[in-house]
Parts: C-alpha cells; structure tokens; sequence
C-alpha cells in the first residue's frame, strides 16, 4: 500500500459509500499554522484513517486521511461541488459536506442518487490537527 498526494484520485459514488459506512464520526480541532486563535476551529469529521482511491490509470491507492482533503462532485446535470472530504456524511440519501472550515454551516447537499463522478486531492492547507 502507498500513501500518496498531490494528484487527483477518482472514486465511484458506491465505493465512497462504502467506504463511508466503515467509519464513525469524531470531533477534530484544527488551526492554522502561524494563525491567530480567531482562525481555529473544531468540527466534526470522519475518523477514516485512508481513502481507496484510483488514478487514471485505474491504479488503486490508499490516499491518507486529513483536513487538507478536497472532493469534488459532480451530478449528471454537470454541476460541481467542492467540499472537504472529512466532513462527509451520508444521511437518509443526501450527501452533506462542509464548504468551509471556519463556516460550519456553510455546506453542500446533494442527493447521492444525483452524484456521477467522485474526485479528491490533497489540497496541501496547512491545516494542523
């Protein structure tokens, strides 16, 4: 297994969902680095050690985990949402994910029956547990 960044991964919506259902949810607190104390924030997050990913080649790895994880969705209508992949839940069929670190309540929803593509990437935020 290689842990990897830097590109960006492509995962089905089921195996997201797969993978999801796997894991629990706990509290995170994370800051800035060189932040003032007003930048810090605490959420709760996905407690999945990796995420099973492929490139394009259709080689699987093991991306880690962290707050610096980016997924973008996209519907069959063609429409993007960006949010941060340990923020995810998936609830009565609806995706939820956050926006935004230090906006808690600024979060995408979408109907998971709606979802075509699935892609991540290590956004490098310099984001500290």
């Amino acid at each position: 297994m290689l842990f990897v960044s830097c590109k960006t991964y492509e995962l089905t919506p089921l195996s997201l969902k797969n993978q999801l259902e796997n894991s629990s949810l706990e509290k995170k607190d994370i800051r800035l680095n060189n932040a003032s104390i007003f930048l810090n924030s605490n959420y709760i997050a996905v407690s999945l050690d990796s995420l099973e990913v492929y490139d394009k080649k259709g080689k699987m790895f093991y991306l880690q985990n962290s707050p610096s994880i980016e997924m973008r969705l996209i519907n069959f209508e063609g429409e993007k949402f960006t949010i941060y992949f340990d923020t995810v839940v998936i609830k009565n069929d609806t995706l939820t994910g956050s926006r935004s670190r230090f906006m808690p309540n600024f979060k995408h929803q979408v109907p998971f029956n709606t979802i075509s593509k699935v892609f991540v990437q290590d956004g490098h935020k310099d984001f500290k547990n």
